[in-house]
């Protein structure tokens, strides 16, 4: 269960590196005068920051697509050009999403960090062992990885229509190339190996774009296990505190073990000197 202390909007802009923001500063500074390991937070906050900087990467490469679709004479008058024009929005919508997740993202860690401190001044240095319960992001990972992969098919089909495109083309031009030579009376020839050409500067872009994907979701993915670890930290420290709780306290049963004995102890006491007496008569 997530747990909410405080839950107001003034956790700072999320324009701001994550690693500069206040209360992400306090807590990281709670968490190493109490002895705490901060290496799952501080991992969290590094991975936001190396997103945003692949989001930085992905329009540019947009911009890229754009600029060699405008230079390409060859697709000026092609339906592949609408169809690439087409992917280039997709693209630039799946970028403004995941720029919009991310913001969510940072808020979300900003605002755990506020509540954890709050927790921590109400109720002591207890609520440093379950940091996990005040961040509730795989919501917002989830989505976004959601976007990457959708982003990353659309470059794969993009590369295809512009690879078929280039077959087309040079199949086209060839032709034409030899039936000028054949009526010369030159001998046709065979320029199918220079049809990758075309299809290597023109999918440059796209191919550059889904690099900067798959390196934004390995960051995403590398989040999911820093919060993981940050769950099976939390997880730990119950158990050891549960462990040693039931140390320091009987179970039940012993209790009334023990109980049991002193009740039988004191009717042994109780009994022994009518046992005396009766033993003094006889003598």
């Amino acid at each position: 269960m997530n747990e909410t202390v405080i839950t107001n909007n003034d956790v700072g802009t999320t324009d701001t590196p994550l690693a500069e923001n206040e209360h992400v500063k306090e807590l990281l500074g709670i968490l190493r005068e109490n002895g705490k390991d901060d290496t799952g937070l501080t991992a969290l906050i590094n991975h936001v920051g190396e997103m945003e900087n692949f989001v930085k990467l992905a329009e540019s490469r947009i911009a890229d697509m754009k600029a060699q679709l405008d230079e390409m004479k060859e697709v000026q008058d092609h339906p592949v050009r609408h169809a690439l024009q087409n992917t280039i929005k997709a693209l630039e919508t799946k970028i403004v999403e995941i720029k919009e997740q991310i913001k969510e993202l940072k808020n979300n860690i900003i605002e755990g960090c506020k509540n954890a401190v709050g927790a921590f001044k109400e109720k002591g240095a207890a609520v440093l062992d379950r940091l996990a319960s005040f961040f509730n992001i795989k919501g917002f990972l989830s989505s976004i990885n959601k976007n990457i992969d959708e982003s990353i098919m659309l470059d794969d089909k993009a590369m295809a229509k512009i690879e078929s495109f280039s077959k087309e083309y040079h199949e086209t031009g060839r032709h034409l190339k030899n039936m000028g030579r054949v009526l010369i009376g030159k001998p046709p020839i065979d320029v199918a190996k220079e049809s990758g050409k075309l299809a290597k500067a023109v999918s440059l872009p796209y191919k550059a774009h889904k690099t900067v994907q798959l390196k934004m979701k390995t960051g995403v993915i590398a989040m999911i296990g820093s919060l993981a670890r940050l769950e099976q930290r939390t997880t730990a420290n119950r158990e050891v505190k549960m462990a040693t709780s039931c140390e320091k306290k009987p179970s039940l049963a012993r209790k009334l073990k023990v109980n049991k004995e002193r009740i039988r102890q004191k009717d042994l006491e109780r009994l022994l000197p009518e046992r005396a007496r009766v033993q003094g008569v006889e003598v």
